[in-house]
């Protein structure tokens, strides 16, 4: 509790008692006292239109604020990514406010992912980045995406014409996704500008339940005509490893009896 607080309290306390004891002189009969009902009164009010000024004036300060947020928003994925790159985020001029990619699966609308993990049976990936400047500029922008183990699979770089405040730039090709690629462990989006890295920016897989099973598969070895089009045709996503390997194992018994 601050002086200021402990002070309002103590006028609010003698305000009351000078009520109080006006108010019990009155009553008596002893009317030279009414002057202390009227300074207890004037010093209750005075407080109470304080207290109403406070209260406007953080209503005003929290409106004021959260506009000002909503206009500043910065991802706090996209300050690390930054950090990542070796920058700090308070002293670059060209600022990473956003990033991640935009999954596309079929002909569905692309999903945005920028800290979920993405489901690995997506047809393609695109990057994208929001970059704040204080100024308009020109410059080339690069993006690059490497698998878990460090290999670069996407490249894209291009001259863009930026504008003062925020500018959402994604390149023009996607990356295709396919069982292949080195999925293990999180990939790396990495963005640049004129040859230096604004942001390097993480993201892992989810594996789904299709490509688990594929796996499995894989590994285990050949498997029987009757099963690779049970998987085509997506009838086993709620088989269990062990049903499928009974099954596996039912029809290698059919095919030693045949």
């Amino acid at each position: 509790m601050n002086r200021q607080t402990n002070r309002q309290m103590g006028e609010v306390l003698v305000g009351i008692l000078l009520l109080m004891i006006g108010l019990g002189a009155l009553a008596e009969g002893a009317f030279p006292w009414l002057f202390l009902i009227l300074l207890g009164g004037y010093m209750l009010w005075k407080q109470y239109e304080s207290a109403q000024a406070g209260v406007s004036d953080e209503t005003y300060e929290e409106v004021h604020s959260s506009r000002q947020s909503g206009a500043e928003t910065v991802y706090a994925h996209a300050l690390k990514a930054v950090q990542n790159a070796g920058l700090d985020p308070n002293e670059v001029r060209v600022l990473p406010v956003d990033v991640g990619v935009m999954a596309f699966k079929a002909d569905n609308d692309p999903v945005v992912y920028r800290t979920r993990p993405i489901p690995d049976d997506i047809d393609y990936v695109q990057p994208f980045v929001q970059l704040r400047l204080p100024t308009k500029a020109t410059g080339r922008i690069k993006f690059e995406i490497l698998d878990s183990d460090g290999q670069v699979l996407f490249i894209h770089e291009d001259y863009y014409q930026l504008e003062r405040g925020r500018n959402l730039i994604t390149p023009a090709a996607r990356l295709p996704i396919h069982d292949a690629q080195a999925m293990h462990a999180n990939w790396r989006l990495r963005i640049s500008a004129d040859g230096v890295m604004l942001a390097s920016h993480t993201f892992e897989w989810h594996e789904t339940s299709l490509n688990r099973v594929r796996r499995h598969l894989s590994e285990d070895g050949e498997i029987s005509q009757e099963l690779r089009a049970a998987v085509s045709e997506n009838r086993l996503q709620r088989m269990s490893l062990d049903e499928l390997l009974s099954y596996q194992g039912d029809t290698d018994a059919d095919q030693q009896r045949r």
